[in-house]
């Protein structure tokens, strides 16, 4: 029954890194399809342009900068992939829980803007080294935020902030919208509680008067009893 457990945990986990991928995969096409297109209407212009002529040159100007805001952003989603990525070398590390989350907040961005949803992270500076499963706790996140960014709708929005608990760290998700939750769970909730029991972590869910849903998790570092999890 564990076996069991452990596989369609990994294998929701693989689901959701494909989802991030995928869009991540489609913003990579769009940043190529508008350099390519710049870089042929350079062409175009350069070879419309006679020998010593100038007029044209403050039109070059804002192409090359529009090319390299583009290459910057390229770069930038480059330095965020590699950071994700990199975060399944080892099942455990030290870890600065803002650079994990910052890594999975820009990866969920395209989706927020797809619906015209704000996703806004405010993080504490001074937080402790903790010793966990990184693409674990992304993965966590992840189960709490994409069910309800998929009921969402315009103008709601997603707070995401990081605060020191003593020596653990607490993740406040404050869900801001007009929410109409289905009658049952959806596949990312249902495994949420046994990524957490796997993380050592601890959730709790409350509600305000307006019935905005705050989910707080607290995690710490765990010992290398983790091996079962293997």
């Amino acid at each position: 029954m564990k076996s069991q457990t452990m596989d369609r945990l990994r294998k929701m986990q693989l689901a959701f890194v494909g989802k991030l991928m995928a869009g991540l995969s489609h913003e990579f096409k769009n940043h190529l399809a508008i350099i390519k297109e710049l870089n042929g209407l350079i062409e175009d212009l350069l070879l419309l342009e006679e020998p010593g002529q100038s007029t044209t040159s403050e039109r070059y100007k804002k192409i090359i900068s529009g090319i390299n805001e583009r290459i910057a952003q390229a770069a930038e989603m480059c330095r965020f992939l590699s950071g994700f990525s990199h975060r399944m070398d080892q099942p455990l590390a030290s870890l600065s829980v803002n650079d994990v989350l910052q890594e999975k907040i820009y990866l969920l961005r395209r989706f927020a803007r797809q619906k015209q949803v704000d996703l806004i992270s405010s993080f504490e500076e001074d937080l402790p080294v903790i010793y966990n499963d990184p693409s674990l706790l992304q993965f966590a996140i992840f189960c709490i935020i994409w069910p309800a960014l998929e009921l969402m709708a315009e103008g709601d929005r997603i707070l995401i902030t990081v605060a020191r608990k003593g020596d653990s760290v607490e993740i406040i998700v404050n869900l801001v919208g007009a929410l109409k939750r289905p009658a049952d769970d959806t596949p990312w909730e249902d495994m949420l509680p046994e990524v957490l029991q796997i993380l050592g972590a601890d959730l709790s869910r409350s509600s305000d008067q307006e019935g905005n849903e705050e989910v707080v998790v607290r995690i710490s570092s765990i010992d290398n009893s983790y091996g079962d999890y293997n």
